[in-house]
């Protein structure tokens, strides 16, 4: 072996060895960071379904009463807020459609574009242990 190999082997181990020590810590650095911003936006995290639990790409949730919709586009899915904001009505999901839509208002919004006249409110949604959690914003729900 030359020595420009060898001291590029070396290289190569020191980093991943380095990379390998400090992993765990940094991993609970990132968790710290992330708990201590929750706290400071208000944010609770409950659970709200199983991983295994979407049937469909749109599909509407009862969480304490209140509606959320969740959208699944290939392996990104969101939460939306299933209620009106201008009437307060539950908004009407078409699956064939991707669409929601206020009986009361008459505004619709499509979820595969994300276009439409009815202002519906993207929730935080985060998948921990094979379970989504949504973030409940202190006073966005009461139980």
């Amino acid at each position: 072996m030359k020595r420009l190999d060898f001291f590029k082997e070396m290289g190569n181990d020191l980093f991943q060895t380095v990379k390998s020590v400090y992993k765990p810590f940094i991993k609970d650095d990132i968790e710290k960071f992330e708990n201590a911003a929750d706290k400071v936006l208000g944010i609770t995290w409950v659970p709200l379904m199983n991983v295994f639990d979407m049937n469909t790409n749109l599909e509407m949730k009862f969480f304490q009463g209140k509606a959320i919709i969740i959208v699944n586009h290939d392996t990104n899915i969101q939460a939306w807020n299933g209620i009106c904001p201008v009437c307060s009505h539950i908004i009407t999901v078409s699956a064939l459609y991707s669409s929601g839509k206020c009986l009361n208002c008459q505004k619709e919004f499509n979820f595969k574009t994300n276009t439409g006249e009815l202002q519906v409110t993207q929730m935080p949604l985060r998948k921990r242990n094979q379970i989504y959690q949504i973030g409940i914003v202190k006073g966005d729900f009461h139980a």
